[in-house]
């Protein structure tokens, strides 16, 4: 199965789930916005550039709307899936201001990719504590109604209580053993093809 993981800075935890992957007879394409800190790790796909993700981030803080900018990097990184043609793509964290999620998951859902999205808090998606202007309320009917519509996708939780989240109400989701992430993610990925 050919797997593209999406992260914002791999490090341990996905070299981790890499080597479990690679392992299990898995081809894992990396995409990422900035070097793997973990030697096991190469970076096949760069998105954005790090004033991208600057410009991403002093809009978000303003006016608290991350992960509905960068639609060039996302733009081009949606080139590249496309070119791909992953069988499942995984994004390991999308709490971080790199990618335009309700872009994102319109293509997805176009091109009918199985996706699975990593999630610590759910609440981090639609709430920036530090942004200027709060629009809580605003930003979770966007990303409750983008998630709702997402075809194919599939959530992985950090904690059991994030289950019960609104967001998890549309699509299967799955707890992340923390003793060995990396095989959760593995069975998951199974499940998924």
């Amino acid at each position: 199965m050919k797997i593209l993981i999406i992260d914002y800075k791999p490090g341990k935890g996905l070299a981790d789930i890499y080597t479990a992957a690679t392992a299990s007879g898995h081809q894992v394409i990396v995409a990422a916005a900035e070097d793997s800190t973990d030697t096991r790790l190469h970076t096949d796909i760069h998105i954005g550039n790090s004033i991208d993700r600057a410009m991403h981030r002093f809009i978000g803080y303003l006016s608290d709307s991350y992960n509905l900018h960068s639609t060039r990097p996302t733009s081009t990184l949606l080139n590249r899936i496309v070119t791909i043609n992953p069988d499942i793509i995984h994004i390991y964290n999308v709490e971080e201001p790199y990618l335009n999620l309700p872009l994102l998951a319109y293509v997805l859902t176009q091109y009918k990719i199985p996706t699975l999205i990593t999630l610590g808090n759910p609440d981090n998606i639609y709430r920036n504590k530090r942004a200027l202007i709060k629009r809580t309320s605003h930003n979770r009917n966007i990303f409750t109604g983008t998630f709702a519509s997402w075809d194919l996708l599939h959530l992985a939780f950090r904690e059991k209580i994030c289950a019960d989240h609104e967001i998890a109400a549309f699509h299967p989701g799955y707890y992340i053993d923390p003793v060995n992430p990396a095989s959760s993610y593995c069975q998951i990925y199974e499940a998924m093809g």
